[in-house]
């Protein structure tokens, strides 16, 4: 079933889930809360389970686990509300990180679907997070490559979780240091498809290291150097964690790379906040600025399927929301996308 749904042409993901905890559900998070939506896996579980049940229910084929910000570093620097102890240890955080494969499933109550493993970038894990500037301090390629290495092997390692892993979302990358690294952890695990999702938080379509499509299209697409002789090339890359009227050139600009450089694309997937002009204050920790007279986020979605599909440069596509994306919002982008068919 998995192989069938992995072929569609369209997927829908599902959309922000710790700004759906926020909004929706009064959950707050802090400095107190590193792993922030992850600490939901130690406590009030039930309020995680309701939300990705939610966006299953809201037409969701792609529910993404809530480790999105999980480390090791995060678990041990956690203080559980009703333990006297100091921190969480590595094989307790193993054991909550594992049980977020087990409830993403369990979101979809029997129906088809797809379970991605989320994993965040590193800056995703530190304190404040630093996913949308890349600004790591000493971190270098090695040692993002064994950061990841170590998370996902948490997962790998457990075959009744990795079985359950439908596909493996790297999410929010803004360095190119870290996209190769991820390339070639991802060299490990020929048998599991994975997507690269990067992050554009300016205006001059780099990625915040200053990366220009070009030199990522190259990074993800062409084997690593020195690689092996087989290329586990990403089954899908693209776009997250960005506004939404920045997607169309940037989109463009993956394909007219492409072509220049004679190299086929695979699937796009493609998930765009819904916050409209707010930005995320990462020192303060909450959303400033106007979100008002904007186009409703799921026609912006429609249109910008609508021309990918046209021109046809893609295998497929995966498409969903980042923060500020609601059950409803994809609720409203599932109606969308079954009516393109």
């Amino acid at each position: 079933m998995a192989k069938e749904l992995l072929d569609k042409p369209i997927l829908v993901l599902d959309g922000g889930l710790g700004t759906t905890l926020e909004d929706e559900h009064g959950i707050k998070f802090s400095f107190k809360t590193p792993l922030w939506s992850s600490h939901l896996l130690i406590e009030n579980t039930s309020t995680l389970r309701k939300v990705q049940q939610d966006f299953a229910s809201a037409g969701a084929d792609i529910i993404l686990t809530a480790t999105y910000q999980s480390s090791f570093d995060g678990f041990e620097n956690t203080k559980m509300s009703n333990k006297d102890d100091d921190s969480i240890g590595l094989e307790e955080a193993r054991k909550y990180m594992l049980s977020a494969v087990d409830l993403a499933r369990e979101a979809f109550a029997g129906r088809p679907g797809l379970v991605a493993l989320s994993l965040g970038a590193y800056g995703a894990t530190m304190i404040p997070s630093t996913e949308y500037s890349g600004a790591y301090g000493p971190m270098n390629g090695d040692d993002l490559f064994k950061f990841h290495m170590d998370r996902i092997s948490t997962f790998q390692d457990n075959q009744k979780a990795w079985q359950e892993i439908d596909l493996v979302a790297f999410e929010t990358l803004p360095r190119i240091d870290e996209v190769r690294a991820v390339v070639n952890v991802m060299q490990t695990t020929a048998n599991k498809p994975y997507w690269i999702s990067c992050v554009f938080p300016n205006d001059d379509r780099c990625l915040p290291d200053g990366t220009t499509i070009d030199e990522l299209i190259e990074s993800l697409l062409l084997p690593p150097k020195g690689g092996a002789r087989h290329h586990h090339q990403p089954w899908a890359i693209g776009i997250n964690c960005t506004k939404i009227h920045k997607i169309s050139k940037l989109i463009n600009a993956f394909e007219n790379t492409s072509k220049r450089s004679s190299l086929d694309l695979p699937r796009l997937v493609l998930y765009p906040d819904g916050a409209g002009n707010q930005v995320y204050d990462t020192k303060l920790q909450q959303w400033v600025g106007d979100n008002s007279d904007q186009k409703p986020w799921d026609l912006q979605m429609a249109d910008i399927i609508q021309e990918v599909t046209q021109r046809g440069a893609w295998r497929g596509i995966v498409v969903g929301g980042c923060c500020k994306t609601t059950p409803y919002h994809i609720q409203q982008l599932r109606k969308r996308v079954d009516a393109l068919k």
